[in-house]
């Protein structure tokens, strides 16, 4: 296969910038970088956000999480969780205007999904976070195993595809996030530790583990028995080692191993409903490539055969033809770009490399800058 010759490409902006100081200005500059598609979030997490040519706003101090379209109540009759609009919109369907002015512009859109990194949603409906072995919920995270949370990102996505009719939609974070080092502290959390108190011990998941054969809340309270010994010393250079494959394989009688497998097939069960949904609503998957290892994500590698956009930086044309067998037929192999670009020459030194190794498009990041 010869080398492309052209890209698509595709901008990133925030879903607020699309009317500051006014839509039509803001569409017009969303023209003027010469993409071919619009990349927006319904949904955000926390973050604040550095907007420099905003003459009114150049700080913008972020929300815990938050949507920036009406939802369609009778799409979550199936769950008691709600999400909050942002207060970064005048009203409910800013982002549908500016969807449709980019479309009357000659410009596709897309959509960024952020699904499990929501403080808001994590705090205000505590009972169905991700929770430790302890039953203390993790901030930003909820459990993919509580039904309520799976009928959540359903809605969800059903709500963004009926509203916005995007090409494509990228996923994020429709899995579980491993957990960080706090800031504070003055004594060690060894690896095993640290990828213990990670998992999703919420109540839902272990039913669900439960009903495959898991004995999985005796494993939680013994892991949580484990975690007091070993948290309240200081750690011998054994409670240090790693986690592996190898680890894992015989940790806690094997009961360990059995519960992340279970984990693992109810995060690709639900990541595998929602794919259907928006190959339903004739819409593709933008997704980064998923790796076969059991420690990460809960998320099977097995999804890279259904994702129809794949984010990824390619050393040269045989890795990139060598990747496009794991993934579904004709996905498009997308470069991001994420960092900053002081001259143009390195701009375009990076895009002519993503076009000769054969890259179907890239991905440009404006964040602030629109």
């Amino acid at each position: 296969m010869p080398p492309k010759t052209t890209l698509r490409s595709a901008l990133y902006a925030y879903p607020w910038a699309l009317h500051r100081p006014d839509l039509n200005t803001a569409i017009d500059r969303v023209v003027s970088s010469g993409c071919d598609e619009l990349v927006v979030t319904p949904c955000y997490h926390r973050a604040d956000f550095f907007q420099p040519a905003d003459p009114t706003m150049p700080i913008c101090y972020g929300e815990r999480g938050a949507v920036f379209y009406g939802i369609d109540e009778s799409l979550y009759s199936d769950t008691p969780i709600r999400p909050r609009l942002s207060r970064l919109v005048d009203g409910p369907d800013d982002l549908e205007h500016a969807a449709e002015a980019t479309r009357q512009r000659g410009m596709d859109l897309s959509l960024w999904m952020i699904y499990n990194f929501q403080d808001e949603l994590s705090e205000v409906w505590s009972q169905f976070a991700r929770h430790d072995p302890f039953g203390n919920g993790h901030r930003g995270a909820m459990s993919l195993g509580a039904p309520e949370v799976a009928s959540y990102f359903v809605a969800q996505t059903q709500d963004v595809l009926n509203r916005f009719k995007p090409n494509v939609v990228w996923i994020e974070s429709l899995y579980r996030h491993g957990m960080a080092i706090p800031s504070k502290t003055r004594a060690i959390i060894t690896p095993r530790c640290q990828f213990l108190l990670a998992l999703d011990w919420n109540q839902g998941m272990r039913t669900q583990a439960e009903n495959a054969g898991v004995p999985a809340n005796a494993l939680c309270q013994d892991v949580a028995a484990w975690l007091r010994q070993h948290l309240a010393r200081m750690p011998s250079e054994a409670d240090s080692a790693p986690v592996d494959e190898q680890w894992l394989a015989t940790a806690f009688d094997g009961a360990l191993a059995a519960y992340m497998d279970a984990c693992r097939e109810v995060t690709t069960n639900l990541w595998e409903q929602i794919h259907d949904i928006i190959l339903a609503a004739g819409s593709r998957i933008y997704h980064q490539p998923v790796t076969p290892s059991s420690l990460g994500t809960d998320l099977d590698a097995r999804v890279n055969a259904r994702i129809g956009r794949v984010m990824m930086s390619p050393s040269d044309a045989s890795q990139l033809q060598a990747a496009r067998q794991d993934y579904a037929s004709g996905a498009e192999i997308f470069v991001p770009f994420h960092g900053q670009y002081d001259d143009e020459a390195s701009l375009v030194k990076d895009v002519e490399a993503a076009a000769e190794v054969g890259a179907d498009g890239v991905s440009f990041y404006a964040y602030g800058l629109l």
